[in-house]
């Protein structure tokens, strides 16, 4: 009995690395890619801006400028994207629910079965995981909150709305 509980055991913990290896390997690369894709844009926008300001000679061009609708839209263009921030915290509290879920239903599978400890280990990993996840995005919340992200977004769109 004890080397079936150690062969199933080995069996789940290589699957589980096996898996975890992929998507980790998955991520990096798109970590990577975004990045480029990212700067890239930053790139290009940050040119665009450079060559619209050298065209504007003074102040009084420039304030009359912002009081269109292409300067409305070049001030939001340089402005901080507020909704990556919502955006963000909605995907941790959906990972951290998906993770937190998945571990209670592992250590339910687990109860009898001959491979019991390593599903427990993976239960309590994925727990663990779901539970940081859900505490990060609560405390991302209050900063975002606190530094007046939400109130800024819904404030700048209800003036380009009423525009």
């Amino acid at each position: 009995m004890d080397s079936d509980n150690g062969m199933a055991l080995g069996w789940i913990l290589g699957v589980v690395g096996g898996l975890g290896s992929i998507g980790v390997t998955a991520w990096v690369v798109f970590v990577i890619v975004d990045g480029f894709r990212r700067r890239q844009q930053l790139r290009l926008s940050a040119e665009f801006q450079t060559r619209l300001l050298e065209r504007i000679g003074s102040a009084r061009e420039f304030g009359e400028f912002l009081g269109t609708e292409s300067g409305a839209r070049f001030l939001e263009s340089i402005s901080v994207d507020r909704n990556a921030t919502q955006t963000g915290i909605v995907r941790a509290v959906q990972s951290g629910i998906v993770s937190l879920v998945m571990g209670f239903a592992i250590f339910m599978l687990a109860r009898g079965k001959a491979y019991e400890e390593g599903l427990l280990i993976v239960a309590t990993i994925s727990a663990a995981l779901g539970v940081g996840l859900l505490i990060a995005s609560a405390v991302s919340y209050r900063l975002s909150k606190r530094m007046g992200l939400f109130d800024r977004g819904h404030a700048m769109s209800d003036k380009a709305n009423q525009s």
